[in-house]
């Protein structure tokens, strides 16, 4: 049982840095971008119109850090991708999988486990495995159109399509993993033996 806890302690741990990146380091970078959101946060993604707005903040606060002698919203959020959004990631995706694997405990007897509760469980996995490389591709685009080095050259809208299906993808695979955990739990909780009346 011990494992059960340190799962409880990995989903904790997780939500905890989450909570952090949306109410501290996220609300820092879009203070000075015009309080846009980043394209991480924008549940359908920018579009092209939106994206180039956001790129034009970025170039301008760049250029202003520049004179003040202070870091960028460009150089903070490509820190926060190299720092807190590279392993967020992969504790999510790992939470998912314990959350899904801890419906299942003490229930998998194979005489027991019926067959689209196990579907339902490695869909959820792939769900996870959906979410991890899209968010890590996600960031890589990201960096590609607001990094420091990308400021200097013109807005690239042939990666903002890219960046709009990697964004919904990522969300949509939270959501998908989502619906099929709670699947899985309310299966458990049906499944539950009866007490045994004597």
């Amino acid at each position: 049982m011990r494992w059960l806890w340190l799962g409880v302690l990995l989903c904790a741990v997780t939500a905890g840095l989450y909570i952090y990146v949306f109410t501290v380091e996220a609300p820092a970078i879009t203070a000075l971008v015009d309080g846009m959101k980043l394209p991480d946060a924008v549940l359908f993604g920018y579009d092209v119109g939106q994206a180039r707005t956001l790129f034009d903040a970025f170039v301008s606060d760049h250029r202003a850090a520049q004179l003040e002698g202070r870091q960028s919203a460009s150089e903070a959020y490509l820190a926060l991708h190299a720092g807190l959004d590279l392993v967020l990631p992969p504790l999510l995706a790992a939470s998912i999988g314990f959350c899904a694997f801890a419906a299942l405990f003490g229930r998998a007897e194979s005489n027991r486990l019926p067959r689209a509760i196990g579907i339902a469980f490695a869909l959820t996995l792939v769900s996870a495995f959906t979410f991890l490389g899209c968010d890590f591709i996600e960031n890589s685009v990201a960096d590609a159109m607001f990094a420091p080095k990308a400021l200097a050259l013109s807005f690239n809208d042939q990666l903002v399509f890219v960046l709009q299906v990697l964004t919904r993808g990522k969300y949509a695979s939270l959501l998908v993993a989502s619906g099929l955990i709670a699947t899985l739990w309310v299966w458990r909780w049906a499944s539950k033996p009866a007490p045994q009346v004597d």
